[in-house]
C-alpha cells in the first residue's frame, strides 16, 4: 500500500500536514500522490493499532527501506526505533513524522482529540500517574481497580475509568490485564513532572530539621543507586526530595536561604533541591527507614527511574543501564 491523495490514510496525511503548519497551497494532491511543496510523497505504508516496540522492531527488519507506519497509538520507545531506522510515521493522537528526501517534518499536531479520534479521553490525570506507577512497580500483576485503588486510596469507579483509558491508549492489555512494558513507562517518563524545583544552599539533614524527620522523600541519584543504579558519584549531586504539600516546602524555605544568598565566599552553591509530590500516593524502598543518621525517606526505585528518565542528557541512558524497566508486557 502507497500514499495515494484518494485513499483515506492520504486524506489524513495531508490533513495532518495542513494542521502542522503548511499551507493549503503546499499541501496538494494528485491522482496517485500527496504532495508537499511540489514535491510526491512515495512512501509504502504500513498501518497498526497499538504496535509494542517488539512489533515495530519486526515491522522495521521485514520492510525493504523505509516505510510511513499509521497508528492510533506510539509508544515514545516505539519512536524512537522508528526515527532511528529513517521511517515516518503518523500518530493518531497527534504526532506526524514525515522523513523523505527534500522534507523533513517531526511536530506535534492537533488531530481533533487524544487519540487523533476524539474516541478516548487522556488518562494522564494525577489518578492516571498514580495507577501507571502502580502498574510499573507490579508489572506482573493485572491492572484492575480492586487491586490498585485500595493500595493508592482512590475511589474504585474514578480508578476504574482510568484504567480504562489506558487500556484504550493500549498501555494495559484488554484480555491480559497486564501493563505493556517497556511502553508505559517511557509514555509515564515524558509526562512525569519534574519542573518547579525550588533550590535552596542547605543540606538535606538541615532541610529535615527544619520539616521533620517524615516530611521528606529523597527521588535524586542517590536514592537511586540504593535502588540498583549504577551513577558515578551520585553522592556529590544535590539532593532532590519531594514534600507533600506546599506548607512544608514553604517552612523549608523559611528555614534555609534560596539559591544565590551572598555568604562571605559570594554566592552559595545549591544543596538541596525541594518540590512537591506530583502524585499523592508516593511508593517507598523498603528496608531504609528515616533514623538519626539519614533523616527522610527514599522513593521507591521506580519513582527514580521517572524522574530520571526526564533528564534529557543521560537520563535515559541511566536507566535502560540500570534495567529497571522490563521488555515484557501484555497490552492484548
Amino acid at each position: 500500500m502507497f500514499v495515494t491523495a484518494r485513499s483515506p490514510i492520504g486524506r489524513e496525511l495531508a490533513d495532518a500536514l495542513r494542521r502542522a503548519g503548511l499551507g493549503t497551497d503546499d499541501v496538494a494532491g494528485t491522482d496517485d500522490a500527496v504532495v508537499v511543496d511540489g514535491r510526491a510523497i512515495e512512501l509504502p505504508v504500513v498501518e497498526r493499532g497499538h504496535p509494542h516496540p517488539g512489533e515495530i522492531q519486526d515491522l522495521i527488519e521485514r520492510t525493504d527501506g523505509t516505510a510511513l507506519l499509521v497508528a492510533d497509538r506510539l509508544s515514545e520507545s516505539g519512536r524512537v526505533l522508528l526515527r532511528d531506522a529513517g521511517w515516518s510515521w503518523l500518530d493518531r493522537r497527534g504526532h506526524l513524522r514525515l522523513w523523505v528526501p527534500g522534507i523533513r517534518v517531526e511536530t506535534t499536531v492537533d488531530l481533533g482529540g487524544d487519540d487523533g479520534r476524539g474516541t478516548t479521553s487522556s488518562p494522564w490525570t494525577t489518578v492516571g500517574l498514580e495507577v501507571a506507577l502502580h502498574a510499573l512497580c507490579h508489572p506482573e500483576q493485572e491492572v484492575t481497580a480492586r487491586r490498585v485503588a485500595p493500595v493508592i486510596g482512590r475511589s474504585p469507579g474514578g480508578t476504574q475509568e482510568i484504567i480504562g483509558r489506558f487500556t484504550e491508549h493500549g498501555l494495559i492489555g484488554r484480555s491480559s490485564r497486564l501493563p505493556l512494558m517497556p511502553d508505559l513507562f517511557w509514555e509515564t517518563a515524558t509526562r512525569w513532572p519534574d519542573d518547579d524545583w525550588v533550590a535552596v544552599v542547605a543540606d538535606l539533614p538541615l532541610v529535615a530539621a527544619a520539616v521533620g524527620t517524615d516530611a521528606l522523600v529523597r527521588v535524586d541519584e542517590r536514592a537511586a543507586t540504593l535502588g540498583g543504579a549504577r551513577i558515578p558519584a551520585a553522592a556529590d549531586l544535590p539532593a532532590r526530595a519531594y514534600v507533600a504539600s506546599r506548607s512544608i516546602l514553604r517552612l523549608a524555605r523559611s528555614a534555609a536561604p534560596p539559591a544565590g544568598t551572598a555568604g562571605p565566599g559570594g554566592d552559595r552553591p545549591v544543596r538541596t533541591f525541594l518540590r512537591v509530590s506530583p502524585v499523592r500516593w508516593l511508593p517507598e524502598l523498603a528496608g531504609f527507614a528515616p533514623d538519626a543518621a539519614h533523616p527522610w525517606r527514599v522513593a521507591h526505585p521506580m519513582v527514580c527511574a521517572l524522574r530520571l528518565a526526564r533528564d534529557p542528557s543521560r537520563g535515559r541512558e541511566i536507566v535502560e543501564a540500570w534495567g529497571i524497566v522490563g521488555s515484557g508486557g501484555g497490552a492484548t
